[in-house]
């Protein structure tokens, strides 16, 4: 679609170009809209992006000279949307020359190189010849006289070392045919190839590669041969890293651009098409030094100026960091009255792994986890986080946000409170523990969605454990104990009596259990795993239950806990695992009165150790005391006797006794190979009460879980806790 024509000034160009939507990163074709445009306005970054798609002046008309009359252009620009539709709009371009040309411009641009010298005019008052008016100065007849010669380096080596130059002379239509666009006006003439040309050269200069056309134009105006030095030089070498910078090198001095003396009149550095003074230079982290005749520009990676681009390679996060720099070189020697000389370099650095920074920001007295990761770019965000083994944890309640910085970068902070349930706990010892979190960021990088996993694990250690405490008591059931929680309850083994808490015990024990909420109480029955026997006695029978609480991790005892009970009892046999045998026996039951003094067992030297009115307490070993042994399969069976044995007068041997027969048959089994253990018997069911307690215990802080301390898993139904 083509559009009426209008006037358009240089700085509303830019800023209409700059507003269509286009992508780009190069200024070249502003820099160059016409052969010897000069734009008094350099565009800016968006400016630049925005001649993506421009298309190269299909018409141009040089209006007037630079000296009088500004140039004026009609230029075509094409833009192409995202579905490749293009849209042509003509321009009539205006652009007055707000400084004037200097002597001689050196462009070294992205894909092309350039010089531009002033053309010697014969002076005003030569004599004796009449000038004629010379054809149009862009017509092919101005140019057909027109000689280049091209000075490329020969077979020979020069006393430098350096090879030494030949010529060829070409006309400037064959120099054409090669590549290399000649012009000129009234007073410039311009020499523009591409980067490779036919009889281009490389050499190094200070360690660094430069391509170099080394051209002469020749021209006759009337009967005098003139002559300009076209030659042309630029770096090519690319940028690399030196550390966390951006490093470019360059030559100070280009040696075949100088003649000497050389007289340096300073050196500019810009971004984007803009000059930077040295004070937002130093600001942006920009260094520029000159090291051994070169110098050498360094630039922070992610600095001001340009910009960076995330990718994902091989999983890992990395970034790319493109900057459009130039620089422009000025100075003064014996060929050129002032060379300016300008480069712009896109510079880049592909796929750099970068490793997102991790800042544990937490401080453990405020109970939970601030952590930040970061810096990303703005084509990076963050698409979901996974917290232990679950994903979307905000709704988990973990507070997530994003923070900006003046950068344009920005990171994420992410705060979990450390009673979180996927928030894991170690037990460190002296009421330390460490709280760990494991989290994995998921990013997202745009245009393309490709995903980023940057897992992280988060620590943080406080003293602010609350160790189990265990108290009990005894009851007419057993031995009443109650666990309280603490607030590392899962932490922890419990040990009953040296066996593991878990509900096979519970089962087998017939153990009845109660839950409150800060403790939940376990009752074991008398006679119940778990217990231990102290003692018998006619006070009573005497055990004890030890809990233990055990560091699941490390095994080490962090607290113990006793419980001592003694039981009243009429009747009791105890085989022990020392291969003895205590027996009380009750001798009220029969219904002549029994003496239990005067008992005694099959060996009657064998009496009893303790009596009172009603009861006498044995204790004897196995091999001792009348004691008999039989071997039944793989089962050793002792057996014994209780006999009443009162004393009779002597004169009343002979008659019929008048005291009453007691005999108690008592006895052990123990298997005939192996480990003996406890056996208690009670001969009729006789409840049991308590005598006394006694108990030690630590610690006390509220929990809530359901019987934590109780392993493994449950199988059958339990009795109530009484």
């Amino acid at each position: 679609m083509l559009l009426t024509p209008y006037p358009l000034e240089c700085s509303e160009l830019s800023v209409r170009i700059a507003t269509s939507g286009c992508q780009s990163s190069r200024a070249s074709l502003v820099r160059s809209l016409g052969l010897m445009l000069k734009m008094a306005v350099e565009p800016t970054p968006s400016q630049a992006r925005g001649l993506q798609n421009v298309a190269t002046p299909w018409c141009w008309t040089p209006g007037g000279t630079w000296s009088s009359v500004p140039p004026t252009w009609l230029v075509m620009y094409t833009i192409r949307d995202v579905d490749g539709e293009e849209m042509s709009y003509p321009l009539q371009l205006t652009c007055p020359l707000h400084q004037p040309w200097n002597p001689r411009e050196i462009v070294c641009e992205e894909n092309y190189m350039e010089v531009s010298a002033i053309k010697q005019v014969p002076p005003a008052n030569h004599k004796g010849l009449e000038w004629m008016t010379p054809p149009p100065v862009w017509s092919e007849e101005g140019l057909r006289e027109w000689r280049v010669v091209f000075r490329v380096p020969g077979d020979q080596q020069g006393s430098d070392g350096r090879p030494s130059m030949k010529e060829k002379t070409l006309p400037v239509e064959m120099a054409h045919l090669l590549g290399y666009h000649i012009n000129t006006t009234e007073t410039r003439v311009l020499l523009r190839c591409a980067y490779g040309s036919r009889l281009a050269y490389i050499l190094q200069e200070k360690g660094i590669e430069v391509e170099v056309v080394s051209a002469t134009i020749l021209y006759k105006h009337h009967w005098t041969l003139l002559r300009v030095d076209a030659s042309v030089a630029c770096t090519t070498n690319k940028a690399s890293m030196d550390g966390k910078h951006i490093l470019w090198r360059f030559p100070k001095v280009l040696s075949t651009l100088v003649q000497p003396p050389f007289r340096d009149k300073g050196l500019t550095v810009g971004v984007e098409g803009r000059y930077l003074s040295d004070c937002v230079a130093r600001q942006r982290g920009y260094d520029i030094q000159e090291q051994d005749g070169a110098v050498e520009i360094r630039i922070p990676f992610g600095a001001e100026g340009g910009y960076v681009k995330s990718q994902v390679v091989d999983g890992q996060y990395s970034q790319s960091y493109f900057i459009d720099l130039f620089y422009m070189h000025q100075w003064e020697d014996s060929q050129s009255a002032h060379t300016e000389y300008r480069s712009f370099r896109p510079l880049s650095i592909i796929h750099l792994p970068q490793t997102p920074i991790l800042i544990n920001k937490t401080n453990p007295s405020e109970g939970q986890f601030s952590v930040s990761l970061g810096l990303f770019p703005r084509d990076v965000s963050l698409s979901n986080i996974t917290v232990g083994d679950q994903s979307l944890a905000e709704q988990l309640g973990v507070y997530l946000s994003q923070v900006p910085f003046p950068n344009g970068t920005h990171a994420y902070l992410l705060k979990t409170p450390f009673s979180h349930h996927l928030v894991s706990q170690k037990y460190l010892g002296q009421g330390y523990r460490r709280y760990s979190l494991a989290v994995t960021f998921t990013l997202t990088i745009s245009p393309h969605s490709d995903l980023y996993h940057h897992p992280a694990t988060v620590e943080a250690v406080l003293q602010d454990v609350v160790l189990p405490r265990v108290d009990g008591g005894c009851s007419d059931k057993g031995v009443r104990l109650q666990l309280h929680y603490g607030n590392m309850d899962t932490q922890w083994e419990v040990y009953v009596g040296g066996r593991r808490l878990d509900w096979e015990l519970v089962e087998l024990g017939d153990y009845a259990l109660e839950t409150r909420q800060d403790y939940f109480s376990m009752v074991i029955p008398l006679y119940g795993l778990g217990m231990a026997y102290e003692g018998l006695s006619l006070q009573g029978l005497v055990v004890t239950v030890k809990i233990t609480l055990e560091d699941r991790e490390t095994a080490i005892q962090e607290h113990t806990f006793t419980q001592r009970c003694v039981f009243l009892v009429k009747e009791l046999l105890v085989c022990l695992p020392d291969s003895r045998m205590v027996v009380l026996v009750d001798t009220s039951r029969v219904s002549s009165a029994v003496n239990p003094r005067l008992t005694s067992l099959l060996d009657a030297s064998c009496v009893p150790i303790e009596t009172d009115g009603a009861r006498a307490l044995y204790s004897f070993s196995l091999d001792s005391c009348g004691t008999s042994t039989t071997l039944v399969e793989d089962h050793l069976v002792y057996t014994n006797e209780v006999r009443y044995r009162p004393k009779v007068p002597i004169d009343l041997k002979t008659l019929s006794s008048p005291y009453p027969q007691f005999s108690i048959p008592i006895g052990c089994i123990h298997p005939a190979n192996g480990t003996r253990a406890l056996t208690i018997y009670q001969p009729r069911a006789l409840p049991a009460w308590p005598h006394s307690r006694a108990s030690r215990s630590h610690h006390h802080h509220p929990g809530s879980q359901q019987h934590p301390f109780i392993r493994g898993r449950k199988r059958n139904g339990l009795p109530a806790g009484g």
